[in-house]
């Protein structure tokens, strides 16, 4: 599964105030092409390993798992998404970050949380690197994308209890409060062997609850993928 965490920390309890938070920045979010198609890609190729994992049973051995930071340029009316790193996941490697799972996530969310292939944490150095990188092309770190797949549908059946889509679990909203980012992108692929359908939605942590960002995604994108409405 994707729901993500992030590597910075809230400095409040997770109930933020909107408007200090955020200040003046938009609640409307752009994609460009090539941004939109290269994690549209990735997130279809690990739907797909999903599917061919599956064993003579119909369970699958891999778990999707997409995600990558986002980049680009604060406007006056929308914040643009003009480039994507994907960074390494070191979830189930780095010591502090299982600590951290076994302390805080599994108690508050469950013994799901538990198993190390369960969630993402990005790298702190790499994250580091990402932003040097695109700082050079003038971008700036806006937030995080990651994909839900229909897990409900080609899962296990022990795991199938919690339907997932484009909207945030109680586990990506805890997340979002955490990261702080005003850019928060849930990418939905479901549809198993019939081909994948994508919805996207864009969130941001609010003062009680996230609050869902107008997104727009570019036309160009349908070409290349069945690009479902998401649901309000």
């Amino acid at each position: 599964m994707s729901e993500t965490t992030g590597t910075e920390r809230a400095t409040t309890d997770g109930r933020a105030d909107d408007a200090g938070l955020f200040g003046d920045l938009p609640a409307s979010v752009r994609f460009e092409f090539d941004a939109a198609s290269r994690f549209a890609r990735d997130a279809a190729r690990q739907y797909q390993m999903c599917l061919d994992s599956r064993d003579s049973d119909g369970l699958p051995a891999h778990r999707p798992n997409a995600w990558a930071l986002l980049f680009g340029q604060p406007g006056h009316t929308e914040l643009t998404i003009s480039g994507i790193e994907f960074v390494p996941n070191v979830r189930g490697s780095d010591k502090t970050v299982i600590a951290e799972f076994e302390a805080a996530i599994v108690p508050r969310f469950g013994e799901a949380y538990r198993n190390p292939e369960r969630g993402f944490w990005c790298d702190e150095r790499a994250v580091l690197a990402a932003i040097m990188r695109q700082a050079e092309n003038g971008l700036e770190l806006l937030g995080s994308v990651h994909s839900h797949p229909d897990w409900h549908e080609v899962g296990p059946p022990h795991e199938r209890h919690l339907r997932l889509s484009e909207h945030p679990t109680r586990m990506d909203e805890y997340l979002f409060q955490q990261s702080r980012w005003p850019v928060n992108v849930i990418w939905y692929v479901s549809g198993g062997d019939a081909g994948a359908i994508h919805r996207v939605a864009a969130w941001r942590a609010g003062p009680r609850q996230c609050e869902r960002l107008d997104l727009a995604m570019p036309a160009a994108l349908h070409d290349e993928f069945d690009m479902a409405s998401a649901r309000s």
